[in-house]
């Protein structure tokens, strides 16, 4: 019976093991390492240890966009004041403007973008709200429309923790706003599909915030 037990433990452990390591951002869309532009690289497309872009924070390598956008609700800005920070991360490969090879101080080749399915383009009318349209509540409304979030800037459901990310008004004020990086995960964590933090099933993520 031991012996069994320590059979059957051994195998549950690696079978945790083998599902945390489908987790990562090797297995994702985000690993270009075999592509042509890359140089073999997975880290570098975004990152860099040394001589990295200090304005855009996160030891950040790939060029920023300097688009402008058309927002959720038909207003336009561009990303510096659109967007959380780490949204414009996000942006710089995703609205489709800059090349994909676009790192290490490269302009890149304009014919290496983005595919079409990753590629939300400038005009988010038909998007989620995000950055500038999407700040987030800090006191209840009546009907509730909302779950509020914690001290940490955290809204957390039975699935999981969603994160807002500081956005600075035209005033100065420091505002919480639902970013890219709310419901995704860039590096693919948690091996759910299209990178989100968690599972969507039943819409549990969507209803982490939202009171339906």
């Amino acid at each position: 019976m031991k012996n069994f037990n320590f059979v059957l433990g051994a195998v549950v452990l690696a079978g945790l093991a083998a599902a945390n390591a489908t987790g990562q951002i090797v297995n994702s869309d985000h690993n270009f390492s075999t592509s042509g532009w890359s140089g073999g690289e997975i880290c570098k497309p975004c990152h860099t240890p040394h001589f990295a872009n200090v304005s855009a924070g996160r030891l950040w390598n790939h060029s920023l966009s300097t688009a402008t956008y058309t927002m959720h609700d038909g207003s336009t800005g561009d990303s510096a004041a659109a967007f959380d920070k780490v949204s414009r991360l996000c942006m710089g490969c995703h609205d489709g403007t800059v090349a994909l090879d676009a790192f290490g101080g490269s302009s890149g080749s304009p014919n290496i973008t983005i595919n079409a399915t990753a590629n939300v383009g400038t005009d988010l009318t038909n998007d989620h709200p995000v950055g500038a349209k999407a700040i987030y509540p800090t006191t209840a409304t009546t009907p509730p429309r909302f779950n509020l979030a914690n001290s940490s800037h955290s809204v957390v459901a039975a699935a999981g923790s969603l994160s807002l990310y500081p956005w600075v008004d035209g005033a100065g004020t420091t505002q919480y706003v639902v970013g890219c990086r709310t419901c995704h995960d860039p590096h693919n964590r948690g091996n759910y599909g299209h990178m989100l933090k968690f599972s969507n099933q039943s819409s549990q993520l969507c209803l982490a915030c939202h009171v339906k």
